[in-house]
């Protein structure tokens, strides 16, 4: 004979979730919030290797002009220079980043409440019935 184990305190702490249309709409928001949240690390990732891509280049570039230069004076231009658009990059990038976060978040917070909203909708209907 098999015994169970029950705890009584288990069904009143455990989160309970709704049962039917409105389970799958929550949980499929859920979903979609978590994949929005992906996108935006992954996009985010391209992003940030592109541009230390981009900036190792430009450091091998002035290695390079700074070895084929020949007086002390050019390569002190070239160093500054160099760190006069590494300044301009690193806040153009800063900037990106800002603009890019601001409209995904804008995005996911749009569809959560269009979901919120429907959700409330196939609620409410079931209320009146």
């Amino acid at each position: 004979m098999s015994k169970t184990i029950s705890d009584p305190l288990a069904p009143a702490t455990w989160p309970r979730w709704p049962v039917g249309p409105e389970g799958r709409s929550l949980m499929l928001s859920m979903a979609r919030f978590q994949a929005d949240i992906l996108q935006t690390a992954f996009r985010g990732q391209i992003e940030a290797l592109t541009f230390i891509q981009s900036r190792s280049d430009q450091h091998l570039q002035l290695w390079e002009e700074l070895l084929a230069s020949d007086y002390a004076r050019d390569g002190f231009d070239l160093y500054c220079a160099f760190w006069r658009n590494a300044f301009q990059d690193y806040s153009e990038e800063a900037e990106r980043f800002t603009r890019m976060g601001a409209e995904l978040a804008t995005q996911a917070a749009k569809r959560v409440s269009e979901e919120q909203e429907e959700l409330t909708e196939k609620v409410a209907r079931q209320m009146v019935m």
